[in-house]
């Protein structure tokens, strides 16, 4: 994957926003259907996708007048249902999904859908990206990554994650590849009871998001290790980087809209130009940022590349550990 945070940062976000703004209004006067436009979201509503998805939404219905866009949340499978009801939706720009790294992995992981990203869909745009991040109690004796790698080589280390086959356990998965130290991975069905049993003391560690870990990390529940990012994370620059310890790893947790693949190119287009030009707005950035993330806005052709090779990437460590849907 690329590193978005070199692609668009902050301050060229901001002096971009003027050729996103009139790259939209040019879209404009393109082929738009004139009726609801769905946006379907693979997670329960309240998330950090749903909020986002939410958040686009809104403004496109500020900047697209006569058009209703609606939020429709369709959890299940690991966002195979969603991905699912929009392949199958008619081409003509009314349905679109909010994607992300959990809906390639789903779709690997459960090869039986038939459904192929690059096949089967359209990328329109990247909407957020952020890193991952590895945290302890703070009564925990390893405090850094050098430290808990130590640690897990002369005793089991326990893990906890949000679920089999998301990326938290990939990302896991990704590090004993590079390491060769294995850890005892926990899978707990969703974020709340992963952290809640590494506060409780059933784990040495969580992996999660740092929307998921903010609250507990305020109030001291928990300590930071180290983010997935290859670069220190705007949202929390004193927390080490992984690839600091394991050159080269990477991995971010992005989300982004994709159409049914057939939609005309003229909607794609202006889809994309909208919402780039909302992802740049200052008060959008600052939200995004507030749950430990960044706003992107690649445009199709960054996003289509950056789908492909997350696509390969993810595809050969789901091989390498064997993993299947139910």
């Amino acid at each position: 994957m690329p590193r978005i945070g070199h692609l668009i940062g902050r301050r060229g976000a901001l002096l971009g926003a003027p050729a996103l703004l009139a790259g939209a209004g040019a879209a404009r006067g393109q082929a738009w259907p004139g009726r609801q436009v769905r946006i379907v979201v693979g997670f329960a509503a309240g998330g950090a996708n749903d909020i986002m998805a939410r958040l686009i939404a809104g403004k496109l219905g500020e900047r697209v007048p006569g058009t209703a866009f609606v939020v429709e949340n369709r959890p299940g499978a690991g966002t195979l249902l969603a991905a699912e009801n929009v392949a199958r939706a008619a081409p003509d720009g009314a349905t679109f999904l909010y994607a992300s790294t959990s809906t390639l992995i789903t779709l690997l992981v459960n090869r039986g859908s038939g459904l192929d990203p690059v096949r089967d869909f359209a990328a329109v745009t990247m909407a957020q990206s952020s890193p991952l991040l590895m945290v302890s109690r703070p009564d925990f004796p390893a405090r850094t990554l050098p430290e808990l790698l130590a640690l897990a080589r002369q005793r089991p280390v326990t893990v906890s994650h949000p679920g089999t086959g998301g990326i938290n356990h990939l990302a896991m998965a990704m590090l004993t590849q590079r390491t060769g130290v294995d850890f005892t991975l926990v899978p707990y069905t969703g974020n709340q009871p992963s952290l809640t049993a590494l506060v409780r003391g059933d784990v040495d560690v969580a992996h999660d998001s740092f929307f998921a870990t903010k609250g507990l990390l305020g109030n001291g529940s928990i300590r930071p290790i180290a983010v997935t990012s290859a670069q220190p994370a705007a949202a929390m620059p004193e927390v080490p980087t992984v690839a600091a310890t394991v050159p080269g790893y990477e991995v971010l947790f992005w989300g982004g809209l994709m159409a049914p693949r057939g939609v005309p190119e003229p909607i794609l287009d202006r889809m994309a130009a909208e919402v780039d030009a909302i992802l740049h707005l200052p008060e959008v950035m600052e939200r995004v940022s507030s749950f430990g993330a960044d706003a992107v806005g690649l445009g199709r052709a960054q996003y289509a590349k950056t789908i492909a090779e997350d696509w390969a990437r993810w595809g050969a460590v789901v091989r390498e550990i064997g993993l299947k849907g139910d």
